[in-house]
């Protein structure tokens, strides 16, 4: 494959690294992979040349323009004054810029730079919390006498995890890095069910990455390309994987080679995906009529998923160990109900009168079943059931 690569990393840098920066830079790299929810999305052109920089706090979209965010110690910092007074704060510094004060009438905090830390006293009386000091995991700090806090003071402030939400954003040097209510987000992440691959400093990547043999694309919107044809003339099946043909274009040698893990491996029978699985696989017993296999996965060998195959639909049925929603689909039906079916609540989602999306719980496993052009609800539930 090396002497197959065409010439976009000979003499290159990837995201500012050289390619041999780049591959060491990941040998130390931890692997993190987790389904979540919806985000801003990231068009189909390279992400530098989306003219939106936005960060998601209180369920409010705050855009920072092109100064971005700057990663810190491993944290998300944003612009104090702009994010704080988004929110309805009343933002006030001394005249050495060292404190900053932030009031909206119930919540009064002290934010010290240079220190790790803020004072919070509350006024609300549901609250009832009175100077209480709060560590974020690194300091206050100062970048173009602007001053930038880590994103999560604003779920100590709020008292709520989820107060920052979960979206793409700019760094100030334009490279996308993701927040996942908060926290920078390394290793692979399946995002409304799209793959991506952030390093370890946080920063989105793109092209091609090579494990075990096997090379794998990023598409320049930073999604692993699946079952089509990349960009520079080579064919990747449904899991990303090259399918080792050469392609009709003119390639040039690549003298390095980059070492990314892919979370998904694809199997020949449910038996084999069994063997790489610490949890017990169940599959649906009842199709409600001929289908295919079209594909067995397991998704960093904590998520099975198999998919069937006819001419009119595909069904996707996923298991993983805990109690999230797995499906990877995070749109907003017509359709978004709780019924009970074999005493196990289970959410049902779609449009028009056809189920897409099934989710629910039992016994610490998630499940889901995703219908790509939907089913009767009476028809989906006897495929649950069947799982039972």
């Amino acid at each position: 494959m090396k002497k197959l690569m065409i010439g976009f990393l000979t003499a290159v840098t990837i995201m500012g690294m050289s390619a041999k920066a780049f591959a060491e830079d990941l040998n130390t790299q931890k692997f993190h992979s987790e389904v979540t929810e919806d985000a801003f999305p990231i068009s189909n052109y390279a992400p530098k040349d989306v003219d939106i920089n936005k960060v998601l706090i209180c369920g409010k979209n705050i855009e920072l323009g092109r100064n971005g965010v700057l990663i810190y110690k491993g944290k998300i910092m944003v612009p104090l004054k702009t994010t704080a007074e988004s929110l309805g704060f009343k933002v006030e510094a001394d005249k050495d810029n060292k404190t900053v004060r932030l009031d909206n009438g119930k919540i009064k905090i002290n934010v010290y730079v240079g220190t790790d830390g803020f004072g919070y006293t509350s006024t609300d009386p549901d609250t009832m919390v009175l100077a209480v000091m709060h560590v974020l995991g690194a300091e206050t700090i100062i970048d173009d006498n602007t001053v930038y806090v880590p994103i999560n003071l604003y779920n100590s402030l709020f008292n709520d995890q989820k107060t920052v939400g979960s979206f793409f954003v700019r760094n100030k040097d334009g490279q996308w890095i993701y927040s996942h209510n908060g926290e920078l987000t390394t290793g692979w992440k399946l995002i409304n069910n799209k793959w991506y691959f952030m390093n370890n400093s946080g920063i989105m990547q793109r092209g091609w990455v090579q494990y075990s043999g096997s090379w794998y694309y990023l598409l320049n919107n930073g999604e692993m390309a699946l079952n089509t044809e990349t960009p520079d003339g080579y064919k990747v099946d449904q899991n990303g994987k090259w399918d080792g043909k050469s392609a009709s274009t003119t390639v040039n040698q690549n003298e390095d080679e980059l070492d990314i893990i892919n979370p998904i491996e694809g199997f020949d029978t449910i038996d084999d995906a069994q063997k790489a699985l610490k949890f017990k696989v169940t599959v649906p017993k009842e199709l409600l009529g001929k289908y295919n296999i079209k594909y067995i996965n397991a998704i960093s060998r904590n998520l099975f998923q198999i998919c069937y195959v006819n001419k009119q639909n595909d069904i996707l049925f996923r298991m993983a160990q805990g109690t999230e929603d797995i499906s990877g689909d995070y749109n907003n039906y017509k359709t978004n109900i709780v019924v009970n079916i074999n005493g196990s609540n289970v959410r049902l989602k779609g449009d028009d009168n056809l189920i897409k999306v099934a989710t629910w719980s039992l016994n610490n496993m998630s499940y889901s079943i995703s219908v790509n052009d939907g089913m009767k609800q009476d028809d989906i539930i006897k495929i649950i059931k069947s799982t039972f």
